[in-house]
């Protein structure tokens, strides 16, 4: 089952027996078995990719052609015209549109998942780490930081950042306090490199699907604003492929540097005829740091400027030598860090637009994780005329779900303003843009088409 929630109600995307009787080869829909049809609904992700590698469908007789896989891809449309028809007649069109992307967005294209138990690199350099240089309380030290691969990378770096600070300005001990930070520079070393310059910038289909829907809203609602907590390049990469005009708070051509001013900035295009149009962009608030961005002390009040990134260059850990320092590190404590210039600015900018009259924010692959944006949520749901709806890859049963979206799905049950979907099928951005998330008016031209050439049939056969 793949579950909403939505004006109060509780639903669930699911498939009768009758529905998916081709697919398991079946000569009666009697045969189709609850087992049979349980794992369906679990998989159904791999099934309309065409990837049945599942050890469940091993052991069963399955139809996987591409005729059947079509069929089931056609009956989810079916089944998801209504979220369609809500997102675009309620949200989709808002006056005051803003949408939130986190990392479950750019993992089609290679990011990976910061927040799980298996074994990664950044846990492996925290388990062999061992001081170079003689210390007191050598081995419980280090045993300390042993123990932190096993918490969230989050949760490790925090206290990290909190053992270099103790070291260096109470206990002022240079040893440990300078051996300490190098430990830190390698992991944000090993950060970038495995959750960063992972990502594949010729794998950015969603996006273009996703942007061009957002653009394609019509001239009559204001541009959409983007916020990002993801470092990676893939929105300003592909609105730049795709000729769409992306404000990012960055203004001048050789050297650019951050004017948040400009995000309230537009352009249009005036005709011969006095006549002119607005063009189509989006404004782009990158509220974590971004890959591109440097700090540079002649460039105030904000000190950062914005330069080039070679989207085509291999990199590996021993060649990512400038840490980005703008960047917001996944510490636990990000609000403390986010009260810094820059951020500050982008969070300002993050609250004022929310508080916008009639605004519907759209958060996809986001964890909730992150408390000064949490708050930021929670401000705006005090305007009686904010929406808020939330696709969570995470299900609401889930035990490792945050406690804050725990606490939006209660006051969902009351309030018909918060909207979620759960699971991996509505949570994932894939499926977002390919099933819920509509072109303007597509689901209704469709259906004028549809009844235009039946109407001219039957006028045609009325007339012979």
């Amino acid at each position: 089952m793949h579950d909403y929630i939505y004006n109060q109600i509780n639903h669930s995307i699911s498939f009768s027996k009758n529905e998916i009787q081709e697919f398991f080869s079946k000569e009666s829909p009697d045969q189709v078995t609850t087992e049979e049809l349980e794992g369906f609904h679990v998989h159904l992700t791999d099934i309309i990719k065409g990837t049945l590698y599942h050890d469940f469908f091993n052991s069963l007789t399955v139809n996987d052609n591409e005729n059947v896989l079509s069929n089931i891809r056609d009956l989810l449309k079916k089944k998801t015209q209504t979220i369609r028809n809500d997102i675009l007649n309620k949200y989709l069109q808002s006056e005051n549109l803003h949408v939130l992307m986190s990392n479950g967005c750019s993992m089609y294209a290679g990011s990976k998942a910061i927040n799980t138990n298996d074994k990664q690199e950044h846990t492996t350099l925290l388990e062999e780490f061992n001081f170079t240089k003689t210390v007191n309380n050598q081995t419980e030290l280090e045993s300390v930081i042993h123990d932190l691969a096993r918490a969230r990378p989050e949760q490790a770096l925090d206290r990290l950042y909190e053992m270099v600070s103790y070291y260096r300005n109470v206990l002022q001990d240079e040893t440990i306090h300078s051996q300490l930070e190098v430990l830190v520079e390698k992991f944000k070393r090993v950060f970038i490199k495995n959750f960063v310059l992972t990502v594949n910038y010729e794998q950015n289909h969603l996006h273009k699907t996703f942007l061009k829907k957002l653009v394609s809203r019509g001239s009559k609602v204001k541009k959409a604003n983007i916020f990002t907590l993801n470092y990676d390049l893939l929105i300003e990469k592909t609105a730049e492929e795709l000729g769409i005009h992306v404000n990012n708070g960055f203004v001048g051509f050789h050297n650019r540097s951050f004017n948040p001013s400009s995000f309230h900035l537009d352009t249009h295009i005036q005709y011969s005829d006095g006549g002119r149009t607005f063009t189509k962009g989006i404004n782009l608030f990158k509220l974590h740091g971004s890959l591109s961005w440097i700090f540079d002390n002649s460039k105030p009040p904000y000190g950062i400027s914005e330069t080039q990134f070679d989207f085509k260059k291999n990199y590996d850990v021993g060649e990512v030598t400038n840490i980005p320092d703008c960047i917001i590190y996944p510490v636990q404590s990000k609000k403390t860090y986010s009260l810094d210039l820059p951020y500050s600015e982008m969070f300002r900018q993050f609250i004022e637009f929310c508080n916008k009259p009639t605004s519907t924010l759209l958060v996809m692959g986001y964890s909730f994780l992150d408390e000064h944006v949490n708050d930021i949520i929670t401000n705006a749901l005090s305007n009686p005329d904010f929406n808020l709806i939330v696709f969570s890859y995470s299900k609401k049963e889930d035990e490792w779900i945050s406690p804050y979206l725990k606490g939006l799905i209660e006051r969902s049950m009351e309030d018909s303003r918060i909207s979620l979907f759960f699971g991996n099928f509505l949570g994932d951005f894939q499926y977002i843009t390919s099933y819920l998330v509509p072109y303007p008016n597509s689901d209704n031209t469709e259906k004028v088409i549809l009844d235009t050439i039946k109407r001219l049939k039957g006028e045609m056969e009325n007339n012979v």
